[in-house]
């Protein structure tokens, strides 16, 4: 007979892109097989902070994967570069009954893949539906998504963590208790 598990003692929720992975991002990856490494490059060093020269930008990448199998494009996951420690970090707070989440703005079947070798059920990532149609995740609702997440799962408010890297993680950050930024300078507007 099985015996019930214990309740969650907390939530952790991981960005994806320069948290757990270093070097190459995910749109890098992917983007680097098909041959567009060097559009990929120019759209990583523009900047995009506008959300609509960020739906531009995903609809472009969302042309180069046309035609190529979801099987295929989460293949080409296997290049990332973990952070040291991640695969180990997320197996200890597994074992110890806390929730690990991954919460990200790049495509959903990408952080799937991620997932899968983590072995992580919750994850947020913007989604490219079959008909070629796009549905956005913005760092702004990061932190609404964990939240709403740590209500599901019953996890108080001062039992959530949350790690990130750059300004696109701010409201994720706002939305724990306990927060780590891993990036070169957190953004102003995140509490110490």
């Amino acid at each position: 007979m099985n015996q019930p598990l214990p309740p969650t003692r907390g939530l952790v929720c991981f960005d994806l892109d320069g948290t757990l992975l270093r070097g190459q991002t995910a749109c890098e990856l992917l983007a680097e097989p098909l041959g567009h490494r060097r559009e990929m490059e120019q759209l990583e060093s523009s900047n995009p902070t506008s959300e609509q020269q960020i739906v531009e930008a995903r609809a472009e990448m969302a042309r180069w994967y046309d035609g190529v199998s979801l099987a295929e494009l989460k293949r080409y996951c296997e290049a990332a570069v973990w952070a040291p420690g991640a695969k180990e970090a997320v197996a200890y707070l597994q074992h110890r009954n806390i929730h690990v989440a991954i919460a990200s703005i790049t495509w959903k079947f990408a952080v799937a893949w991620f997932t899968e070798k983590l072995d992580i059920t919750s994850f947020l990532g913007t989604d490219l539906l079959p008909s070629g149609a796009i549905e956005h995740v913005w760092g702004r609702i990061k932190g609404t998504w964990l939240l709403q997440l740590a209500d599901d799962l019953g996890v108080e408010a001062s039992r959530i963590a949350a790690v990130g890297d750059s300004s696109g993680d701010t409201d994720l950050l706002k939305a724990a208790a306990l927060r780590f930024f891993v990036g070169s300078e957190p953004p102003d507007s995140v509490p110490g």
